[in-house]
């Protein structure tokens, strides 16, 4: 694989990678769409549970007119899930270095992209880490990766070295949890410096599942992201649950956008 030294390299890796692995008529669908560029991106405040100030931007891919669907939502095969996963962190980068040519470096908002390990541990998906990690350092620094781990299945020896490798490049590594999952207490051996919650509060037995989940950030003093917040009365509860962190709503609500085409990326040096 040549250098990546671009971003206009980077997404061309990601097209010939994406279309490479076209299984299901559902992936089809994904890889028309990308090259139609009609899978958007949507970046979310998250603020800071005590001042309620933008502390960072969480990045989603969306899909559909009106960019209001998740992309997630398709039959797609395990590698085309994973070829999203990159194209999430592929877009990270982007945001991040509009950001950094736009405005002052205080004004900067990590960028937060959830990504699966395994997408990571994946041969295609490590080489793409290396060369973003070897070329675009600067970038990565301000993207937050949420990193993604099945607790139920035996962990992969490599996934140590992963995590020690993005964590001396990254600006910090959250992980995330949710309930019901299987040996979710084994994310304590990778020193996670945030935990992403994805849960809710919408009935009585939504909160009884989350039980286990407080009792651990609070054994281990972990700060936590509250990851799905409605309205105002379910903020206050996490707040009182000890939230350091939320997802910003009403007014927080994002647009979708995308960036350049393939002719205008083609047409793109950097």
């Amino acid at each position: 694989m040549a250098n990546l030294t671009s971003h206009h390299a980077l997404f061309h890796y990601l097209r010939d990678l994406i279309e490479q692995h076209v299984v299901t008529e559902d992936d089809m669908l994904v890889f028309e769409a990308f090259k139609c560029n009609d899978i958007r991106h949507a970046c979310q405040a998250i603020r800071h549970a005590g001042s309620a100030e933008v502390e960072y931007q969480h990045l989603t891919l969306r899909f559909g007119s009106r960019g209001e669907q998740s992309v997630y939502q398709f039959q797609l095969s395990p590698h085309m899930t994973y070829c999203l996963d990159l194209f999430s962190l592929y877009l990270a980068l982007r945001q991040t270095h509009f950001q950094m040519e736009t405005f002052h470096p205080d004004l900067i908002s990590n960028v937060v992209v959830p990504i699966r390990t395994d997408a990571l541990l994946w041969p295609p998906g490590f080489e793409f880490l290396q060369h973003i990690l070897h070329y675009h350092a600067l970038a990565f620094s301000h993207v937050v990766p949420s990193l993604q781990i099945n607790f139920s299945q035996p962990l992969p020896l490599e996934i140590d070295n992963l995590v020690s490798k993005m964590r001396s490049q990254t600006y910090a590594l959250w992980f995330e949890l949710y309930t019901h999952a299987e040996h979710f207490e084994q994310v304590i051996r990778f020193k996670p410096d945030m935990i992403k919650l994805a849960v809710s509060l919408e009935d009585k037995q939504d909160r009884s599942d989350l039980l286990p989940l407080m009792r651990f950030l609070r054994r281990y003093r972990l700060p936590w992201v509250a990851g799905r917040v409605a309205s105002q009365k379910e903020l206050n509860h996490y707040k009182l649950l000890g939230a350091s962190y939320y997802f910003g709503y009403f007014s927080d609500i994002p647009t979708s956008l995308s960036f350049k085409t393939f002719d205008e990326a083609d047409n793109d040096g950097w």
